[in-house]
C-alpha cells in the first residue's frame, strides 16, 4: 500500500470514529409544551399554574384553541407562564391588573424588539395578546419595555385582535 493510501484509509478511519462518538449521547426529550399540538392535559397537568389558550399564527391571522375552559382561569399571571414557556428568551412579567387592563413588562426585550425581526415581533405580540384578553374581564394588555426597531411598547386592545379566524386543530 503505498503512503497516498494509507493517509487516505487512516483520515477515513478517523473521520468514522470521530462520527461514532459524537453520536453515542442519549437523546434529550423534548417539552410537550413547545409542540404545534398542544392539548389541554399537557398544559394544565404538567404545568398547574400554567396555561395557554390559543396558539397563534400572525402571518395568516388564525388562532388555533389549544385550552377551552377559560371560565376556570382567572389570574393573569398563569397565561404569563404559558407565554414564558414557549418564548424562553423572553421574560414577561406581570405587574398588575386594574378594572378591564392587564399591566406587563417584558425583561429582556432587546431579544424581543431587535433579534426576532417584525413577524416574529407581531407573532409574539399576538400570542400575548390574544392570550391574555381570553380572560374574563381583560380587554386591553398595556406592555412595556424599551422600543425597538421591530416594536413599539403601548396599550394593545382585544378589538386589535377580532380579525384572527379560528382554525380547528
Amino acid at each position: 500500500m503505498n503512503t497516498k493510501n494509507l493517509l487516505l484509509a487512516s483520515a477515513l478511519l478517523w473521520f468514522i470514529s470521530i462520527t461514532i462518538s459524537a453520536c453515542n449521547g442519549t437523546d434529550k426529550k423534548v417539552s410537550p409544551l413547545l409542540t404545534d399540538s398542544l392539548n389541554s392535559e399537557q398544559t394544565i397537568v404538567e404545568q398547574p399554574d400554567t396555561v395557554l389558550f390559543w396558539t397563534i399564527n400572525d402571518y395568516d391571522k388564525t388562532k388555533t384553541l389549544v385550552y377551552k375552559d377559560s371560565a376556570d382561569i382567572t389570574e393573569p399571571q398563569s397565561v404569563i407562564n404559558g407565554v414564558n414557556s414557549i418564548y424562553p428568551d423572553i421574560h414577561l412579567l406581570f405587574v398588575k391588573q386594574s378594572n378591564d387592563t392587564v399591566y406587563a413588562k417584558i425583561d429582556s426585550a432587546f431579544a424581543f424588539t431587535n433579534d426576532m425581526g417584525t413577524s416574529g415581533a407581531a407573532e409574539y405580540l399576538s400570542t400575548v395578546i390574544v392570550n391574555l384578553t381570553t380572560l374574563n374581564n381583560v380587554n386591553f394588555v398595556n406592555l412595556d419595555f424599551p422600543r425597538g426597531s421591530h416594536a413599539s411598547p403601548g396599550v394593545f386592545s382585544k378589538k386589535d385582535y377580532e380579525n384572527f379566524k379560528i382554525k380547528e386543530q
